[in-house]
């Protein structure tokens, strides 16, 4: 399945230390839906593999409801998914209910990185009232969590406890790659080794309980172990051969992360320009190559190489080879892991 990220606007209410595209310092661009939407239905007709939209931002619900209604109509009718991703620290209208139920099929993405997303208690405060009414009112809201400096500092029963409070049905796990505000914001960032070792004491404590939500991101590593697929798609190392990011003012990219900074064509240049761009097949190039460090790890077999976005430290990639070293090898084959 391929994606289309479809950013309606490149700035936000809020100002996250993280953001790939800067939050509220970018500039109000209007969006042109129309030619975005053409653009789209070239995109789907000429290449007939399954497709998802997602309305994503900045913040897209700063457009108003009758704009995205008008954008999505013609994509439902396909009978392609539609999805968002919303930050909901805004005041939740019957209408916004409305469109979650009826666009997007009862569902919605939202996001949650605990230590750098809220500026104050208030925002904390509706952000968490949004996410339990959407629960009342019968959508399922899947979580996206940036693993930062700080929650690898805290305890993984703490953050998988927390989470079984909050009625979401579904848990992403994000890494943090060196886009927009991240570039200035370096203390967010924790160690490659100290991530690591946070998922696999995550995952010891994961599989072992039953829990009211699923963490995608690890089930994903489990069952493509035990099918023997983890190469595929797992790492993020065909994102831009699957991915198509369209930015407010209308240019193009593959990885929504690098948008901002990597203009791939444009809505007005057509769906040809975009695929063969050169930097879009530099990108692609630069998935399919692999160093020497890669392909001589012990776990190269089942992490196929990384995000190549992702940023090297100390020698250190920032893959989960710990989690992979435990899967392949078990506890006797990799340094010993104090799990929190």
């Amino acid at each position: 399945m391929s994606t289309i990220y479809v950013k309606t606007t490149d700035t936000c209410n809020l100002n996250c230390k993280h953001c790939f595209t800067g939050g509220r310092i970018q500039t109000d661009t209007v969006w042109d839906w129309v030619e975005t939407q053409k653009w789209v239905l070239d995109y789907v007709t000429k290449h007939g593999a399954d497709h998802h939209i997602e309305l994503h931002g900045g913040e897209p619900f700063l457009v108003s409801l009758d704009t995205l209604e008008s954008f999505v109509k013609p994509f439902i009718k396909m009978g392609l998914s539609v999805g968002a991703t919303t930050n909901l620290v805004y005041r939740l209208t019957p209408r916004h209910i409305q469109f979650f139920h009826e666009s997007l099929g009862s569902r919605v993405g939202t996001s949650w990185d605990g230590d750098i997303r809220f500026s104050n208690d208030k925002q904390k405060e509706l952000w968490l009232k949004n996410v339990k009414r959407l629960h009342t009112e019968g959508i399922k809201v899947k979580l996206f969590v940036s693993v930062t400096r700080g929650l690898v500092e805290t305890g993984v029963d703490e953050f998988l406890d927390f989470l079984s409070t909050l009625g979401v049905s579904e848990v992403s796990l994000e890494r943090l790659t060196v886009d927009g505000n991240a570039k200035v914001n370096d203390e967010i960032f924790p160690s490659n080794e100290d991530q690591d070792n946070w998922y696999l004491a995550l995952y010891k404590r994961y599989v072992g309980r039953t829990w009211n939500y699923s963490i995608n991101t690890l089930d994903t590593i489990t069952e493509k172990v035990k099918s023997n697929l983890v190469k595929v798609d797992t790492n993020c190392r065909n994102c831009e051969q699957n991915l198509v990011t369209i930015s407010a003012d209308g240019t193009l990219s593959g990885c929504p992360n690098g948008a901002m900074s990597e203009k791939m064509g444009d809505v007005w240049l057509g769906v040809d320009a975009f695929i063969k761009n050169g930097q879009r097949l530099t990108n692609i190039a630069e998935e399919l190559d692999f160093t020497e460090t890669c392909i001589t790890c012990n776990v190269f077999d089942m992490c196929g190489g990384d995000c190549h976005r992702l940023p090297w430290k100390e020698g250190r990639c920032g893959g989960l080879k710990n989690l992979l070293r435990y899967l392949k090898f078990g506890d006797q084959r990799i340094p010993a892991i104090q799990v929190q």
